[in-house]
């Protein structure tokens, strides 16, 4: 007798997701080679198990790669069986179209439309969504309840789909948004009535548009990660705009910022004390603005001076009496570097204080003070 036949349903089932998750790449839900396809052909004991356990068929991955993307009738009726098998349980989507003219695309329109509308009639059971999709689908995403959706990561193909994300999923919790197309800067043409997303905790944007912020609240917020890949130094004001708005000041103890700011600007928004000044039992001023952070990374595309560099680690050491415990910087120049290692080593001395400096280039010398980040750039 087989021995994995006579195995208790609880550890096969944890043996199987196991089988599907601890690998690189996700399994893709149409290659029948692979995943819960294969396994339920073992024996009969294995595809009794992986029919009848739900959550196991409840992640689909649907990946536009050519040798992986069964023709669209096929594809459909894979899908249609998947959704059966997955019964009631909450479903975490990935569902990945090259956003590019037609013929580079692996699935056509109409065939990748078709499998989304399918997976649309489940969307009360949609827990997490990942997807990167032409605007065709977004029309359709629009068009769909969302109440009960978790987590979003969204590629989305131009900046008036960016907009609309929070009017239609303002009960998301975890937020990620990218624009696809790398399109020169152009302000955002923001409704004064700002979307209030009073669950989400985590939000993560990659855009040119810091004023996207100007449209949303999101009172509970507890990490935001913005990386802005335009050129133009921007100002901090919608930023602190946002943070006030939304009143969460206090819950967001993880800032990670990417783009190019006047740094005197960022200082002394972060270093606002409240009026009158309130002090802790150090008689250090704690500021008004996020007086809870632990965690924070400012990545300037631009080289930061000399200058730059003293200001904010004068904020940052004035935080660490704080909460503040983890620091990023960069990007620094290398000399820049070694005249700080004695500064580094002081503030990396206190406890579980960590403060790092990406260099800009990886050139000249050894350097083996402070805590440093080694990238090549």
């Amino acid at each position: 007798m087989d021995p994995s036949t006579v195995l208790p349903v609880e550890v096969l089932q944890k043996i199987f997701k196991h089988y599907l998750s601890d690998r690189k790449s996700p399994v893709q839900s149409f290659d029948l080679s692979d995943g819960l396809w294969v396994l339920g052909r073992v024996n009969s004991a294995w595809r009794s198990i992986t029919i009848s356990s739900k959550f196991l068929w409840s992640t689909i991955v649907i990946l536009d790669i050519p040798w992986l993307v069964s023709p669209s009738d096929t594809a459909n009726i894979i899908l249609t069986e998947i959704l059966r098998r997955s019964g009631d349980a909450p479903l975490s989507i990935t569902l990945s179209v090259h956003i590019k003219i037609a013929h580079h695309r692996r699935l056509s329109d109409s065939a990748s439309r078709s499998l989304f509308l399918l997976l649309s009639t489940q969307s009360h059971r949609w827990q997490s969504v990942d997807l990167k999709a032409p605007t065709t689908i977004w029309e359709d995403f629009m068009q769909i309840s969302h109440s009960r959706l978790h987590s979003l990561r969204a590629i989305v193909p131009n900046d008036s789909i960016l907009l609309q994300i929070p009017r239609i999923c303002s009960n998301v919790v975890d937020l990620t948004l990218r624009v696809s197309k790398l399109v020169n800067y152009r302000a955002l043409t923001v409704s004064p009535a700002h979307v209030e997303m009073p669950f989400l905790q985590h939000l993560d944007i990659k855009s040119h548009h810091i004023d996207f912020l100007e449209a949303i609240t999101a009172p509970r917020l507890r990490s935001l990660r913005f990386e802005n890949f335009a050129g133009q130094s921007r100002s901090c004001s919608p930023l602190l705009g946002f943070i006030e708005r939304s009143q969460c000041s206090n819950s967001l103890t993880e800032l990670d910022l990417s783009w190019s700011c006047d740094c005197r600007d960022l200082v002394a928004m972060l270093s606002r004390a409240s009026s009158p000044p309130y002090t802790n039992s150090d008689q250090r001023i704690v500021p008004s603005v996020l007086p809870n952070l632990r965690t924070l990374s400012f990545l300037n595309p631009e080289i930061l001076s000399d200058t730059d560099v003293n200001l904010i680690l004068d904020m940052v050491e004035s935080r660490i009496v704080g909460q503040l415990r983890h620091v990023c910087l960069g990007l620094v120049d290398w000399d820049v570097m070694r005249k700080l290692k004695g500064r580094l080593s002081f503030l990396n001395a206190f406890p579980d204080v960590d403060v790092e400096l990406r260099p800009a280039l990886l050139a000249g010398g050894d350097y083996d003070g402070g805590k440093v980040v080694l990238i090549w750039s």
